[in-house]
């Protein structure tokens, strides 16, 4: 490879981390997307549900070995008010159906088929969880793999923050 191929190839990775992440206290980006039954999904049903957000991808190594922590918190998280929404990253409704059945995942699974959700969320590797207030402010986000038990600490923290600021 030539100097100048390496040159391009720099100048190009970097100039796409010229935008830092989100900002934690930040409103979450609005969002429609697919779901896998062709349905149209709006961020904004939302409202009033903690939410996390993952975006992921089938061939992502982390996050292969997250979803069996995020399909055992989700059994537990059900009935009460959080949403676990995970986003995937421009694959084909075929790959990602036949990843969610493989997986057995039972939370809702998002086509973001052309990369602009991901975009506007600035993620820049995968795996990348935000973690949600209700009134749809970022209150923290987890960078690479993530864990039951950290899912579980970052989900009571949250719910501390949210009762401080009601008092």
């Amino acid at each position: 490879m030539g100097r100048l191929t390496i040159i391009i190839f720099i100048s190009f990775f970097l100039s796409g981390m010229s935008s830092p992440p989100l900002r934690v206290g930040g409103p979450a980006p609005d969002f429609e997307l697919e779901t896998l039954s062709g349905k149209i999904f709006k961020s904004s049903d939302l409202k009033n549900k903690t939410v996390i957000l993952n975006f992921w991808a089938t061939w992502c190594v982390p996050c292969i070995k997250e979803v069996s922590e995020f399909n055992k918190i989700y059994s537990s998280l059900k009935n009460n008010d959080v949403e676990i929404i995970a986003v995937n990253f421009a694959e084909t409704r075929s790959k990602v159906d036949e990843f969610v059945s493989k997986h057995h995942i039972n939370f809702s699974v998002l086509l973001d088929k052309y990369g602009n959700t991901s975009q506007d969320y600035r993620v820049r590797n995968l795996p990348v969880t935000y973690f949600i207030s209700p009134d749809g402010i970022i209150m923290d986000t987890v960078f690479g793999g993530i864990t039951e038990k950290l899912i579980e600490i970052k989900l009571k923290q949250l719910d501390q923050v949210i009762h401080t600021q009601g008092q």
